[in-house]
């Protein structure tokens, strides 16, 4: 039996014992042509602000609008925990499955879902093996599992912070804007991350989809983790600066030049927008946008029991996002 209810409905949620899987779903959209989200909160959700689940609805709202890929992503979501374990000072944090697949296989795989990229016939990378978040795969048609409760990563949120959820009042001194974090990690999930561990220069580097498109000049792909950019033109024009230090972060944050969900790092009383940068970053990685780009009304979520997850997939180092 499935039941239905708004994000705002907390008070089921915190009597509930189950682990809920909830579906994520724009109304105005047809079900085939929609990217689902499956999100399983955490026991720790249970003492969770009000106006957590609603603002991390609110998140995946935008994602669901902005992009149409028909796949079904599924999340794991917790709060002063991510897996189980401590978030060790970050304002969020994420880990993730992923698979390996050699250039060509990505290549060909993001010029079959037509991503604005450009990516050279010869591999430049070097041999170099390709990490796939298994959302990412999903989208590029390369997942071949296809279990109905998989797991494709686990976010988490730092308990000790203090948090504005309100989706109309963003900018609150002293707060941190949790939908522009909640977004910062779910894209992380989604594939917007680096692979990259300088000081990485031997046969055992590998290479993130979005680490396909970090340039330090005109021709020159990034192969070891320095200060670098986004480009989907071969490294002539730039679409945002990276974070060029690992010890601040993950270095497919955005160096923080303005204000922006992407970001390395965030700060209270600021306001983590989406930037036409943050689209182009997720369409490199095959994400399709919506047209027309719905507006979302009141995102409905669909609960149904937890069924057993099988992965044979490897798993992510954990991301996090540093306060500012």
């Amino acid at each position: 039996m499935s039941l239905i209810f708004t994000p705002t409905s907390r008070d089921a949620l915190r009597k509930s014992t189950l682990a809920l899987s909830v579906a994520l779903s724009l109304i105005s959209a047809p079900l085939a042509q929609a990217l689902i989200f499956n999100v399983t909160y955490d026991a720790s959700v249970g003492s969770a602000p009000v106006g957590f689940t609603s603002a991390f609805g609110d998140a995946i709202g935008y994602f669901q609008s902005t992009f149409s890929n028909p796949v079904s992503i599924y999340l794991n979501v917790g709060w002063g925990e991510v897996s189980g374990q401590p978030l060790g000072g970050a304002l969020g944090a994420n880990s993730s499955y992923f698979v390996n697949y050699d250039y060509g296989t990505v290549r060909n795989a993001l010029l079959n879902v037509a991503a604005p990229g450009y990516l050279p016939v010869t591999d430049p990378t070097n041999g170099r093996l390709i990490d796939v978040n298994t959302a990412n795969a999903k989208v590029l048609g390369l997942n071949t599992y296809s279990g109905p409760h998989s797991s494709d990563g686990s976010i988490g949120f730092d308990s000790a912070s203090q948090w504005t959820f309100d989706p109309n009042n963003r900018a609150v001194s002293g707060s941190y804007d949790f939908i522009g974090v909640a977004m910062h990690e779910i894209s992380e999930v989604m594939g917007r991350s680096s692979s990259l561990v300088p000081p990485c220069t031997g046969s055992g580097c590998r290479e993130s989809v979005q680490d396909l498109f970090r340039y330090t000049a005109p021709g020159q792909l990034d192969l070891t983790g320095t200060h670098a950019y986004l480009s989907i033109n071969g490294g002539t024009s730039q679409v945002n600066a990276f974070n060029g230090d690992p010890t601040r972060g993950d270095l497919g944050d955005w160096n923080g030049n303005t204000p922006d969900a992407y970001n390395y790092a965030a700060a209270t009383g600021q306001l983590l927008p989406a930037s036409a940068g943050d689209i182009t970053a997720m369409r490199a990685l095959g994400y399709t946008l919506a047209t027309p780009v719905p507006v979302p009304d009141s995102a409905l979520l669909l609960l149904s029991g937890l069924g057993l997850t099988v992965w044979l997939a490897r798993r992510r180092k954990t991301e996090d996002l540093q306060p500012g």
